[in-house]
């Protein structure tokens, strides 16, 4: 009886052995791709170093090369995009992220199981605009999608937004569902739910403010910097991005007007918490 007990204890320790190495490799595989790219579009991998049996594995960074065309996108990748530049990315989960200007990105983390209908995603803004398309199918209970800046921590599933981050300052423009947000320090209290046409400001050190009316007007002008001239969806109608079809794009006219978009005094007002330079770089819209 004895060994049968020591020989079942064996068979599971050696499943859960192979389940832990399968979910291993699982996260090292790619979690996505690159779909469109737009001008100066570059990524950073991250390349664990060898060491000795039973100790911790360092990263190293790799230089900066040019991101290409349906390139595998990988746990700890970083993208950055140049001024008038863009990129979109699709995960295997059909969740998408689009990254405007001067925007910088990091993968922290990416599991997903599409037997088990499971996501666990979490993706680092450290600066720039960009916005989101989570997909909301993945309904197991342990399913999350986290998007976290230096000051901000969102929770979103089923949504679709717009999330703008500068030193201290993380705007969240939130188009359909609902969000969960709160600051990135866990010593600060407080969070709030961002609902459908709403938008909040998390600064350093405070509590997301009170969600407010997030305008057509507003949307379009986010829309209009992290997308171009694409509009809400950014697809072609054989479902490809054009994004990377697009080789050049209109500037605002001699009065500073953004076609159809506002003038840049619009801008800066619907972005107060940005810094001068920032909103000048995002209006200048081209490739």
């Amino acid at each position: 009886m004895v060994g049968r007990k020591t020989l079942l204890s064996i068979f599971l320790a050696f499943g859960l052995s192979v389940a832990l190495t399968t979910l291993g490799l699982a996260q090292e595989g790619a979690v996505g791709k690159t779909i469109g790219i737009i001008g100066t579009v570059e990524y950073q991998a991250l390349t664990p170093e060898p060491v000795a049996a039973g100790q911790s594995r360092p990263v190293a960074f790799q230089p900066w090369e040019k991101v290409k065309f349906h390139q595998p996108v990988f746990t700890s990748d970083q993208f950055r995009t140049q001024r008038k530049s863009r990129l979109k990315i699709l995960f295997n989960d059909e969740s998408l992220m689009a990254l405007g200007p001067n925007t910088t990105m990091r993968v922290d983390s990416y599991l997903y199981s599409a037997e088990d209908k499971l996501r666990q995603g979490t993706i680092n803004i450290l600066h720039g605009l960009s916005s989101y398309i989570i997909n909301k199918s993945q309904n197991n209970k342990q399913s999350f999608f986290r998007i976290v800046t230096p000051t901000g921590n969102l929770a979103a599933r089923g949504t679709q937004g717009y999330i703008g981050v500068t030193p201290g300052k993380t705007l969240v423009a939130n188009q359909a569902g609902q969000v969960t947000v709160r600051n990135s320090d866990p010593g600060v209290l407080g969070e709030v739910i961002v609902g459908a046409m709403m938008k909040t400001v998390v600064l350093e050190g405070e509590p997301p403010q009170p969600p407010v009316p997030l305008t057509q007007t507003e949307l379009n002008l986010i829309r209009q910097i992290v997308l171009g001239k694409l509009g809400a969806s950014g697809t072609t109608p054989a479902g490809e991005s054009s994004l990377i079809t697009i080789e050049g794009e209109e500037a605002e006219d001699e009065d500073g007007v953004i076609e159809e978009f506002g003038t840049e005094e619009d801008f800066a007002e619907i972005y107060e918490p940005f810094d001068p330079e920032y909103v000048e770089s995002c209006s200048n819209t081209g490739s």
